[in-house]
């Protein structure tokens, strides 16, 4: 966010001081520069006002990706840990389980949680990706 905030000052200061030094080496009159100062700096209002619309509307688009993706991978992660769970229950029930049997168990529960977690980083960095491209495309 830090970045995106950087770059839309940078826009605004950057055309700020062209416009300016290009009409101070500009034979004008006072009126004519005052005029074209202001159009310079309604330009880049402009300019800022899109990037900060452009950059809300990926914010929220990707804020709704990964509560969605999250949704998905929590629900994935519950229902293989309930089953996980429901055959430890059994094996225990029929006394037959060895501590290999339950490690193995609570190994494979782990990993599910690991790969979940790697899933959620996937589609955030995803997205952050496509967010940087929006961004890149605005200049």
């Amino acid at each position: 966010m830090k970045k995106q905030t950087n770059l839309a000052w940078g826009t605004v200061v950057g055309a700020a001081v062209g416009a300016t030094a290009t009409l101070l080496v500009t034979p004008k009159s006072g009126n004519q520069i005052r005029k074209d100062i202001g159009n310079q700096l309604n330009k880049g209002k402009q300019k800022t006002a899109e990037i900060k619309n452009e950059l809300t509307s990926k914010l929220e688009e990707l804020s709704e990706n990964v509560n969605d993706s999250t949704s998905t991978i929590s629900q994935s992660v519950k229902e293989k840990s309930e089953n996980v769970s429901n055959e430890a229950t059994k094996a225990i029930n029929k006394a037959s389980v060895s501590v290999d049997e339950l490690k193995k168990i609570v190994r494979d529960l782990t990993n599910e949680g690991k790969h979940a977690r790697e899933e959620i980083l996937e589609i955030v960095e995803h997205e952050l990706n496509e967010m940087a491209e929006s961004v890149k495309e605005l200049r």
